[in-house]
């Protein structure tokens, strides 16, 4: 057995909070300074960009599906969802980031599938964890 210390992780994606995606990962060797570096910032904040590119490639597929059919959905504060991604070690949240849900069609937000990408996501979130060269600094400012 290697001297490597291996830490637990948690990704979480919820919509309007209910679990969408719950993984468990484990980082061997884990960097503390990774949680709050630039990379894991820029990197969440691009797995994001990706599940909103595809509720808008499958909210425009269902539209076109569907364009006879006409539905009232009326919008209400209490009916405003959010997807919540968050990555957290223990049960403490280091990193999150908050989008609309409410943007993408009901058919196409609840049916948002990640389970592709997951296996690439938590091994690229393994390795900027456990990274040792990392962006750390913010307009001058050490995170």
């Amino acid at each position: 057995m290697s001297n490597q210390e291996v830490t637990k992780f948690e990704f979480l994606l919820t919509l309007g909070g209910n679990i969408v995606c719950q993984r468990y990962f484990n980082v061997k060797d884990h960097n503390p300074k990774s949680r709050r570096s630039m990379d894991i910032h820029y990197y969440v904040k691009d797995v994001c960009e990706q599940i909103e590119h595809d509720l808008k490639i499958k909210s425009s597929n269902y539209l076109c599906e569907n364009q006879n059919s006409y539905h009232s959905i009326e919008s209400t504060d209490e009916n405003v969802d959010h997807f919540l991604l968050e990555i957290k070690i223990v049960d403490e949240v280091f990193v999150q980031r908050i989008f609309p849900a409410y943007l993408y069609h009901p058919k196409a937000r609840y049916t948002v599938d990640i389970r592709p990408k997951l296996k690439r996501i938590l091994s690229d979130l393994t390795d900027i964890l456990s990274s040792r060269e990392l962006e750390t600094t913010y307009l001058q400012y050490e995170l």
